[in-house]
């Protein structure tokens, strides 16, 4: 299964690729990355020095010893270290963060698993130190998620 369906347009310097939940997706060259998210939460890593970054949709909160970008506890680092191997510096990294809706009516006495991925996500950031200049987490609905590496602009669209 792949994780990335990609389009090259000719004459187009960036790249398009659909980012699907699970995926991750860190690459050198510029590229613009389309999502589409409800409970899932996204993190869009860039760094304007270079214009590189990368993002990744995850699903669950929190996985067990598989290493695989659907858990949080997993997708970040592995996001984090692959832009880092970028070139990138951690001191020069942004972060922007989406998702996390409660997008099925669930019992509101236990905690809404879009909310403790958005928890994830804003935690793991915090700790590292990164900065987050844009989120839009939590609410009922989805969000279709375009991030352009070539200047760190994203485009989110409620569903």
């Amino acid at each position: 299964m792949h994780d990335l369906a990609t389009t090259f347009e000719p004459g187009h310097l960036e790249r398009r690729f659909y980012l699907y939940p699970g995926g991750l997706w860190a690459e050198p060259f510029a590229g613009v990355i389309t999502t589409v998210l409800g409970s899932c939460v996204s993190v869009c890593l860039w760094d304007p020095q270079t214009g590189r970054g990368g993002i990744n949709h995850f699903v669950l909160p929190v996985g067990g010893s598989m290493l695989s970008p659907r858990y949080g506890n997993h997708s970040l680092p592995l996001l984090l270290d692959k832009v880092l191997g970028l070139g990138n510096k951690r001191e020069n990294l942004l972060a922007a963060v989406f998702g996390g809706a409660s997008v099925l009516a669930v019992n509101l006495n236990i905690p809404r698993l879009g909310t403790r991925n958005a928890e994830v996500a804003l935690d793991f950031l915090h700790r590292e130190g990164i900065a987050i200049i844009r989120q839009d987490v939590g609410g009922s609905m989805g969000r279709k998620l375009t991030f352009r590496t070539a200047d760190g602009s994203t485009l989110v669209r409620k569903l």
